[in-house]
């Protein structure tokens, strides 16, 4: 190979690397408290959204990416996925057997220890200690991250938690942002409820 086809080999590389990384899509992780009892689970009541972490002035805003574009097709989209698995919302929250909330992130960076502070909640794991903080790692990610948790019923431990990176896109229509969205809510509840 001589040294003037390297360039053009490596930009080869790069562009087939980048149709992956493009191909992938939404990436979704879950974690789940081993001890927790998902088959008790029939019912849920939807806790307020805290404010949305953005990088963008709140005078400035961003209307494809506000709480008020998102959060009702969110939830819709949730609800559905749980009907699915035979959970429905309470008639009452005091008779829930489960909370939901979601975080919303738009940028490059999110502090996780911020995600359970807003309603004082511990992980049900990784966390050693009773009374710990909510979270204890930093993590970076990327622009487009929707964090769900499922609480048990006194409101004090995730039992279960999946983050969707990449799910919101400010270039999509809204049509290929439901579909997304739609599609990420689907991998998030794939494995749900997780196997003992």
């Amino acid at each position: 190979m001589t040294i003037r086809a390297l360039p053009v080999l490596l930009c080869a590389v790069g562009v087939m690397t980048v149709a992956v990384v493009q191909a992938a899509g939404v990436k979704v992780k879950t974690e789940y408290d081993r001890g927790a009892d998902f088959a008790a689970l029939r019912s849920y009541s939807w806790l307020p959204t805290p404010p949305y972490a953005t990088q963008i002035s709140p005078e400035v805003g961003d209307k494809f990416l506000s709480q008020e574009i998102i959060d009702a097709p969110l939830r819709a989209t949730v609800d559905q996925a749980l009907a699915a698995k035979g959970l429905k919302p309470a008639a009452d929250a005091a008779t829930a057997d489960c909370f939901l909330v979601y975080y919303a992130a738009f940028g490059t960076t999110i502090n996780a220890n911020v995600l359970g502070e807003h309603y004082a909640y511990i992980t049900g794991w990784g966390s050693p200690l009773v009374g710990a903080t909510p979270t204890t790692a930093l993590r970076v990610l990327e622009q487009g991250t929707v964090v769900l948790d499922i609480l048990n019923r006194d409101k004090k431990v995730a039992i279960w938690r999946a983050t969707a990176t990449g799910a919101v896109d400010r270039d999509q229509t809204d049509q290929q942002r439901a579909r997304r969205l739609k599609e990420a809510v689907g991998d998030m509840f794939k494995k749900f409820p997780p196997a003992k």
